[in-house]
């Protein structure tokens, strides 16, 4: 299989009250964190054997937190922090120092994930600049860019609510092509979690 592009993880240190704030309010944050550690692990595992991609980059916050990371950093990924400034900045920046190729950028806390759904992204970005993949609750998981295309200035999106990505799309004007993938579950609360665990399929 030839393999192109590169592929970005962005993740946060997984210390307690330091992951998924607003989970830890409703399942505790020793739980939160551990939740957290192991929606990462298994991430990384499963984008690790059999990636697509020539180059796989987990992108990390905050700084001096390398050590951190280590169990979850095999051969073949290059650890970098994140550069400063909010969430659309931080995002811009990584997409756009990466390579020309096409760049798939994907959180680490949306369960579910896999090869399958990456490989998805990178087929639309044949027939696309941009591609998406939504949450249920009107945020996005992913966002991939093709060959050459240059993300931009993402100002102005009101993360963590159900504008999120109805306002990045608007970042790209006119003259951009976008295309979607599967829709996702974000877990951001108990009632969240609650929900995806009580599927029969998670059963």
């Amino acid at each position: 299989m030839r393999k192109h592009g590169s592929l970005i993880v962005f993740a946060k240190e997984p210390r307690v009250g330091n992951v998924k704030t607003r989970l830890a309010r409703d399942i505790g944050y020793v739980n939160a964190t551990f939740w957290y550690r192991q929606q990462l692990a298994t991430l990384i595992k499963e984008l690790t054997d059999k990636s697509p991609f020539k180059k796989k980059y987990l992108f990390i916050s905050p700084n001096n937190s390398k050590r951190s990371f280590m169990y979850y950093t095999p051969k073949g990924w290059e650890v970098r922090y994140q550069s400063n400034g909010e969430l659309g900045k931080r995002m811009k920046d990584a997409l756009n120092n990466t390579g020309e190729g096409p760049r798939i950028l994907i959180g680490s806390d949306i369960p579910g994930i896999n090869n399958k759904h990456i490989k998805s992204a990178l087929k639309e970005l044949t027939k696309t600049k941009t591609v998406f993949g939504p949450a249920r609750d009107g945020g996005y998981w992913l966002i991939g860019m093709a060959r050459y295309q240059k993300a931009p200035g993402m100002q102005n999106v009101r993360w963590s609510s159900e504008h999120a990505l109805v306002d990045t799309i608007k970042c790209f004007g006119q003259r951009t092509t976008i295309g979607y993938i599967t829709t996702m579950n974000d877990i951001d609360n108990g009632q969240d979690f609650e929900r995806y665990y009580s599927r029969p399929s998670a059963r």
